[in-house]
């Protein structure tokens, strides 16, 4: 089971290979498999390529639909901004074929032309389902609801923020991706798959592409029905070895949305030390996480001031190097680290 790709075709090839992926195993693809990463078009060539011969198996998310913009008669001005903005599966295609894009282009003729030369792969998108059912296991986007499945919309589960922390519970497990497991505060910044067995729920997106700390995880579903789930995951980061020890911090504090309104105190080099808003609690902060808006209003990304436990000679994934230490992953968790690194 993977989840929110995003157009991520080297991470999904390794990801696989390090599962160990086989013609004998079910893919299941849990939406958002193309948009805002760096090859969508080739990502999702390579996925039709393995439904041909192997078992695949896809559900929509929020994010793939955008290419039926493409069949739309209007919206063009809204398409044009959206491709000029992101990357997204549209804009690979007009530059497979050569079709330049600048804020004047008329998206009419191209939309066109892109149904002509794109058949088969809009028509693949087109035809994803928005749930898979099995006897013990449900497969969505973002979210299930209580009730009958028969009546829940696209709408319904595609796109739901913070569905573990809803409290549902089910009597066969949900497995749903969408939201980055990072931002659930009680499993501190921990990009993992989280497993509620006493909930019957598996939330699978580990934030790659859509956060700084974020990587790609694979959920293994054992067979004979057994609960011993497992994962395995990469991410786009260098690896380096530490070379000093250092203990968990006792207390952490996550800033995320919608609470990442910040006001700068001070500049110190590449860090800020800034006043969250809300809780008037101050922090060093990369300045490279900061945005600064029009009205004046400061906003970080997702930040967290957690110490992580690091042995010597532990692997870490370093996310940023900073002027006051490294943030770094290590095992999925995401903190600071002080000491050196080789």
């Amino acid at each position: 089971m993977v989840s929110d790709i995003f157009g991520n075709y080297d991470a999904l090839r390794r990801l696989l290979e390090k599962a160990e992926y086989t013609h004998e195993d079910y893919l299941i693809i849990l939406g958002n498999l193309v948009e805002r990463g760096p090859e969508s078009l080739r990502t999702l060539r390579y996925v039709m390529e393995l439904s041909r011969s192997r078992r695949v198996f896809f559900v929509t998310g929020d994010r793939d639909p955008v290419c039926r913009e493409i069949y739309r008669p209007d919206r063009n001005e809204e398409l044009l901004a959206y491709v000029l903005r992101n990357p997204s599966l549209v804009r690979d295609m007009c530059v497979e074929q050569g079709i330049p894009l600048t804020p004047d282009t008329n998206m009419h003729p191209i939309k066109l032309a892109l149904r002509e030369y794109y058949q088969e792969e809009l028509g693949f998108m087109w035809d994803l389902p928005h749930i898979i059912e099995t006897p013990k296991f449900l497969f969505a986007h973002a979210q299930i609801l209580p009730g009958e499945l028969e009546e829940m919309t696209p709408a319904d589960v595609v796109k739901a923020e913070g569905f573990l922390s809803k409290g549902f519970s089910f009597d066969r497990y949900v497995v749903v991706g969408h939201y980055p497991n990072q931002r659930y505060p009680e499993f501190k910044r921990n990009a993992n798959p989280i497993i509620l067995k006493n909930r019957r729920i598996i939330s699978v997106d580990g934030g790659m592409t859509a956060l700084r700390d974020g990587q790609l995880n694979a959920l293994i579903i054992p067979p004979g029905g057994s609960e011993d789930f497992s994962f395995v995951s990469v991410d786009n980061f260098p690896k380096r070895i530490a070379q000093n020890s250092q203990n968990a911090g006792l207390e952490r504090h996550l800033i995320q949305e919608p609470d990442n309104r910040v006001k700068v105190l001070k500049t110190s080099g590449d860090m800020c030390y800034c006043r969250q808003e809300r809780t008037e609690q101050n922090f060093w902060i990369p300045k490279v996480f900061l945005t600064k808006r029009a009205d004046g209003s400061c906003f970080t990304e997702d930040f967290t001031d957690y110490q992580l436990k690091v042995t010597y000679g532990d692997e870490v994934s370093v996310v940023l190097e900073t002027s006051r230490g490294a943030i770094v992953k290590r095992d999925g968790v995401t903190g600071w680290y002080y000491g050196l690194l080789q």
